[in-house]
């Protein structure tokens, strides 16, 4: 990054900026290159026009134009399916004195995930993801909602500088992220840019959006009297209009280190010298200038904000999805690519058996002209009831009807087979099978089901498995980092506070003093007389000992069933509590348990004379089987 400056506040008067706004344009080019030239690149537009149903070529209005849109019902299920996921906060550390902070941060996502309605937005990650073959997920903070937020992005419009994997966006050198926002959504953002940084380049309004439609490209191929009004130059002061323009967020890698001889402020600070954010802070001789990434906002005009990252976690704040990747592919291939060319044919059969039923209903005709005048021919309609047709038998042949040949007796089985083409290949059967598993036939058991899911449907769970660990971990940071004392208190009340809360650096979860801060347990007289360190690297240095944890194949909601009759069995068999079995079937009300650990909690059982009750009603369970959930809803031992 040797040929960017480093200013922590744009100057619009010097050569920086110009700087600045180069390295952006040759790197969106760049980026906008590089994914074009991906394969299946040209197929997300389609793809995304196939899900709508607007895919299909016009057609005179004689012929049929009925499509069954298969296709986007396949996307919905998908995408209903692979969003199935239960509550996934489940922190892990090795070091005790750090569980209390684990409690919290799985609280806390649980929490955000239900109360932002991230499910939703983790269906649209997923969404863009089987049209595109990538989705990403923008984690960032939400100075309006005072909250984390997500924010879907669309693949094509998140342009990776010099990626160096096709796994994630963390190994690349930067990224940037290409917005089409209106001029005065980015001058309330920024209410202090001049308004040369902020100019109007296109038209947003519903009359230009009509270019990239059908009807608008129709129009525009054969001609229009409207057609000058609505896309032509002639009187655009005549039309409505919403000023828009592109808005980028860059994240870059910046690895320099500060060479001056005073510290350097990086970021916003007070008049008294305090830093004004939580990404504030003071950058020592000898120090990386930008040790979480820098972030540049910027417009083809001007810079808008240029500085420090403002997230501690030091990754860049976009998570990439790919469920079916490929090492030669940034983008991976799209779930419903291969489905493309079925759907044609899919339509293309429909609209065949859709002509058959109109010569059905309106049969051919064939007449003599010696014996049916022209006149009399044209007024003939053999769909029309009670039809009677004057002709002279003397004359000619008069008039005869003649009906379409009978339609193939396999006909439909072309159209079952493309059907069940289309299922087999996106793996929705197994998608549905599997959100049917609490409604299982009681003949089958939850692992056989499991174990006929496809081998791409497994790589798929593995994929968002993998993509919900990156993602988790930038959640802890940004709890960590953006979730105050208050706001703790008010969703989990007195669960949310910590002995550090307290400590010489109130009102956060890290500790005041770690690691060779201590000796012998005391801290050193060095660092007390110093005080604590910022914030922001012991956060760093204690949310590395966690580790976010999936088991393998356990995301889905559904398979989540085994691991619960699982518990239940094992709490029949008396060597499990019933306060975690009531915690793991996710019921209210379960009250404070006695000790941590399942052994701690089973002693306080027979303390207490409680235990599993067995029923004196029918056969006795013998746990030699895992019982069975029917689609009642019952628990059944026997099937």
């Amino acid at each position: 990054m040797s040929d960017l400056p480093i200013r922590p506040i744009p100057d619009g008067s010097s050569a920086y900026e110009s700087e600045v706004i180069a390295f952006g344009k040759d790197a969106i080019a760049e980026g906008d290159a590089f994914l074009r030239a991906q394969k299946g690149f040209n197929k997300t537009s389609e793809t995304i026009d196939a899900i709508a149903g607007e895919g299909a070529e016009l057609r005179v209005d004689k012929l049929s134009s009925t499509t069954s849109n298969h296709i986007g019902k396949i996307a919905l299920d998908l995408a209903a399916g692979m969003t199935d996921v239960r509550p996934f906060f489940e922190y892990r550390t090795k070091n005790p004195a750090f569980d209390a902070q684990v409690d919290i941060y799985e609280n806390l996502g649980e929490h955000w995930w239900y109360n932002r309605q991230i499910d939703m937005r983790m269906c649209d990650v997923i969404k863009f993801s089987c049209a595109a073959g990538t989705g990403y997920a923008h984690q960032v903070w939400d100075p309006e909602l005072l909250d984390i937020n997500l924010l879907p992005e669309d693949p094509r419009d998140v342009l990776p500088i010099r990626p160096s994997s096709n796994i994630t966006l963390q190994d690349a050198l930067g990224v940037i992220i290409r917005r089409e926002r209106t001029v005065g959504y980015v001058r309330s953002q920024y209410p202090d840019a001049p308004d040369s940084k902020i100019k109007a380049e296109k038209d947003g309004s519903i009359i230009a959006s009509m270019r990239n439609t059908r009807t608008g490209r129709l129009l525009e191929k054969i001609g229009s009297p409207f057609h000058d009004l609505l896309f032509g130059n002639k009187a655009q002061d005549q039309l409505p209009r919403v000023p828009t323009l592109d808005l980028y967020t860059m994240y870059l890698k910046d690895d320099r280190i500060h060479k001056g001889s005073r510290p350097l402020p990086m970021g916003e600070f007070r008049d008294d010298g305090s830093p004004a954010t939580n990404w504030s802070y003071m950058v020592e001789p000898g120090d990386p200038v930008y040790p979480y990434k820098r972030m540049i906002v910027f417009t083809n005009h001007g810079v808008l904000y240029d500085g420090p990252s403002p997230y501690w976690h030091g990754l860049f704040p976009v998570s990439k999805l790919t469920l079916d990747p490929w090492p030669w592919s940034w983008m991976g291939k799209g779930v419903l690519w291969d489905l493309l060319p079925l759907q044609r044919s899919l339509d293309r059969a429909v609209r065949v058996w859709d002509d058959w039923l109109e010569k059905l209903a309106r049969p051919d005709i064939v007449a003599d002209k010696n014996s049916v005048s022209k006149a009399a021919l044209d007024k003939i309609d053999s769909r029309r009831a009670g039809l009677k047709i004057m002709q002279n038998p003397l004359a000619g042949k008069g008039v005869q009807i003649v009906p379409p040949p009978p339609m193939p007796s396999d006909f439909w089985r072309g159209i079952d087979w493309l059907i069940n083409e289309m299922n087999e290949l996106s793996g929705v059967t197994n998608i549905q099978a599997l959100m049917r598993l609490n409604q299982m036939p009681s003949s089958d058991t939850i692992e056989q089901i499991a174990e006929k899911m496809s081998p791409s449907v497994r790589l798929r769970s593995k994929m968002i498995e993998a993509f919900i660990r990156e993602f988790a971990t930038m959640l802890a940071y940004n709890f960590t980092q953006y979730y105050t004392l208050p706001m703790r208190l008010t969703i989990l009340g007195a669960k949310g506070v910590t002995f550090e809360d307290f400590d010489f650096d109130p009102h956060s979860l890290i500790p005041d003093f770690l690691g060779d801060d201590f000796e012998g347990g005391q801290v050193r007289p060095e660092a007390m007389s110093r005080g604590p360190r910022p914030r922001h690297k012991r956060a760093q240095e204690v949310l590395r000992q966690l580790s976010f944890h999936i088991a393998p194949g356990s995301l889905l909601a559904a398979s989540e069933i085994t691991e619960k009759l699982m518990y239940l069995q094992l709490a029949r068999a008396g060597i499990l509590d019933h306060w975690t079995l009531l915690e793991k079937l996710q019921i209210p009300n379960v009250g404070e348990a006695p000790g941590g650990t399942i052994t701690e909690r089973l002693q306080a059982e027979q303390q207490m004379g409680l235990g599993m009750a067995v029923s004196t009603v029918g056969r006795k369970p013998t746990a030699q089987s895992m019982p069975k959930q029917k689609a009642s809803g019952a628990i059944s031992e026997s099937g």
